[in-house]
């Protein structure tokens, strides 16, 4: 993306996460982000192409965070991610997933979907590259999914759970890996 797309990208990412990806119309979508109509759709010629647009902001934003400052491959930085994502759901309030909220609301977009999968599998390969074992990236998603969804109601209990989860999980294979 271009700097006037990505900037047309991120207001549309904060009126879609502020207001849902159902209610607003191209019009509200163009005031919110404040260009003309011709702008808004020179760079995002539908209202598809301004959810993609603003999944691509977000997806690019979000690895950015959780890969800042993260140590070398192994539990500490395992338990670094939880940590990180707390702090990601503490800026966002809660609220669940920004990707499965776009295909709940937009179920017959395969635009769409791929993108959400596209987004997952980096997050499912991070995970294997941050462990440094590609047999715990599930086990990381999962449990990064999990907090995610259960957050508003759990709060930070949510992120301790999954990082003890974590060190258990680290120390099970040192276990076995030494018997």
């Amino acid at each position: 993306m271009n700097e006037a797309q990505e900037q047309i990208a991120a207001g549309l990412e904060q009126v879609f996460w502020s207001r849902g990806f159902a209610e607003p119309s191209v019009p509200e979508l163009r005031a919110g982000v404040g260009v003309s109509m011709r702008t808004l759709y020179r760079y995002f010629p539908s209202r598809e192409a301004m959810i993609l647009g603003a999944l691509e902001h977000r997806h690019r934003r979000y690895l950015s965070y959780v890969r800042e400052g993260v140590g070398a491959p192994g539990l500490a930085a395992a338990e670094q991610l939880f940590d990180k994502l707390g702090g990601w759901m503490r800026m966002t309030e809660g609220k669940e997933c920004f990707f499965r909220q776009a295909l709940a609301a937009n179920p017959d977009s395969s635009g769409i979907e791929v993108t959400v999968r596209r987004h997952k599998g980096e997050l499912l390969k991070f995970f294997g590259e941050l462990c440094g074992q590609a047999g715990f990236a599930s086990t990381l998603y999962l449990l990064h999914e999990g907090v995610t969804a259960c957050y508003a109601e759990m709060g930070e209990t949510a992120v301790e759970d999954a990082k003890r989860l974590v060190r258990e999980m680290f120390r099970a294979a040192n276990e076995k890996r030494l018997s």
